[in-house]
């Protein structure tokens, strides 16, 4: 009889895991849950490639002739066709990686990274809005559900010696995933001291000082005040509260980031995307808490001019690659209790159309990169492209729901229990493992 998910994790100690992937898994010690945050606690880095980033130019099923009868000028030549700037990066007989993803070609065979094809939200919608919220809150088609499914894991798991820097966003506004009730940073793209004098600004409330003498102006924290009942806070103390915690935490990812002792030895692109994983990799190596980060990479919505083994598309995924291969050198043996998971809200379609670009799609793909990732082979169900294979006749289908894929990060970084904690609403977790995390 066939092991389920939960019937595997009780007889392993933790949630993750069996072995339906295409390859056989290795052994490793799955990272276990602490008491709060602690330094020694693993990472999940989460990037979205805002816009639906194309499945089959990452992916690229070159050893079926329908890709190129499909694309007949977006397709990328087959491994051996073209110059090797040019062509498919051949994993296998049948799958290769796009020409840019060098990088991520290089940490696969090392098995650091692994791809899951026809991956996605279950739900028909194409419209970009609906999708990224579905996916980015983990709950296709709930549309009461409003707060993020990294930012509902952190309210779960909260302990009283959580770090203040647990969950960052190196960008100005929070990605849905990480909004709700937990209280997560955006950075802004100004100089944090910068930022943090605008908000002491804003709200008043320079430094304890100062903030001290407005208590004492109106009574607050004096002893044998009118009552020492607490009162309800107002809509403006809480806004001045919650200016003050951003500045502390702004003020404390500062003097972390300027440390002397935090040395980049990635080779990052000089890009914004670089630099945002160049300050991750910081503040990791720095043990000052960093479980969960998030970062939104706009721009994938190629409906015109897409490109083949050159152009828009190549330039950004090879941007991808060169920052996420700089990220895991970077952070050298601490690679070991990272993990960067990457989505989009879909796919495109199959079939180019007339601006030599791809349509808002179905089925799309994740990349998952680190060392707790069983990589080297590809994960997923890949059922072919001809037209009776495909989601309505013209997009990939999805045969790995993206929330299994969550549930298996969450379970094997941090023993979390997707399922028994009813994470998603209205869904229960595949009980056939996938086995992307290493045991």
């Amino acid at each position: 009889m066939a092991t389920t998910r939960r019937q595997f994790m009780k007889q392993t100690g933790s949630l993750a895991l069996g072995a339906t992937g295409l390859g056989a898994l290795g052994t490793r010690a799955v990272f276990g849950a602490a008491d709060g945050a602690t330094p020694n606690k693993p990472t999940l880095v989460v990037l979205y490639l805002r816009g639906g980033s194309d499945p089959l130019n990452a992916l690229i099923p070159y050893g079926d002739r329908t890709y190129y009868n499909l694309r007949p000028t977006i397709a990328v030549p087959a491994a051996g066709e073209g110059n090797n700037r040019a062509a498919v990066i051949a994993l296998n007989d049948y799958f290769g990686f796009h020409p840019s993803m060098a990088g991520l070609a290089r940490l696969y065979k090392k098995g650091l990274m692994a791809p899951i094809v026809n991956a996605g939200s279950t739900h028909p919608t194409r419209s970009h809005f609906d999708a990224q919220d579905f996916m980015e809150r983990a709950a296709p088609g709930v549309k009461s559900v409003t707060e993020g499914w990294l930012n509902r894991y952190l309210y779960m798991t909260k302990g009283g010696g959580d770090s203040d820097l647990r969950a960052v966003s190196f960008q100005p506004v929070l990605p849905r995933s990480l909004r709700g009730q937990y209280p997560a940073l955006a950075v802004p793209d100004e100089d944090t001291q910068k930022a943090a004098g605008a908000f002491a600004g804003l709200y008043g409330c320079d430094d304890a000082e100062a903030t001290a003498k407005a208590q004492a102006s109106t009574g607050e924290g004096k002893p044998g005040a009118a009552s020492d009942e607490p009162r309800p806070a107002t809509g403006r103390e809480r806004i001045i509260d919650a200016g003050a915690q951003g500045i502390v935490r702004l003020g404390r990812l500062n003097e972390v980031l300027s440390s002397d002792k935090l040395v980049s030895s990635g080779n990052y692109p000089k890009t914004n995307l670089g630099g945002q994983f160049r300050n991750i990799a910081k503040l990791i190596k720095s043990g000052a808490g960093l479980e969960v980060a998030a970062i939104d990479y706009n721009g994938w919505d190629h409906h015109a001019m897409q490109g083949a083994a050159f152009g828009v598309f190549s330039e950004m995924m090879g941007n991808v690659s060169k920052t996420i291969e700089a990220f895991v050198e970077d952070l050298g043996p601490m690679i070991d209790r990272t993990v960067v998971l990457t989505m989009s809200e879909f796919g495109r379609t199959a079939r180019e159309n007339g601006n030599s670009g791809s349509d808002h799609g179905h089925g799309g793909y994740m990349l998952a990169v680190g060392g707790p990732i069983n990589g080297g082979k590809f994960y997923g169900k890949w059922t072919g492209l001809s037209s009776r294979s495909l989601y309505e006749g013209r997009d990939l289908p999805v045969h790995t729901d993206f929330r299994d894929v969550f549930a298996e990060i969450l379970a094997g970084l941090y023993g979390f229990q997707a399922d028994e904690h009813q994470f998603f609403p209205e869904y229960d977790a595949n009980d056939k493992p996938i086995g992307l995390i290493k045991i």
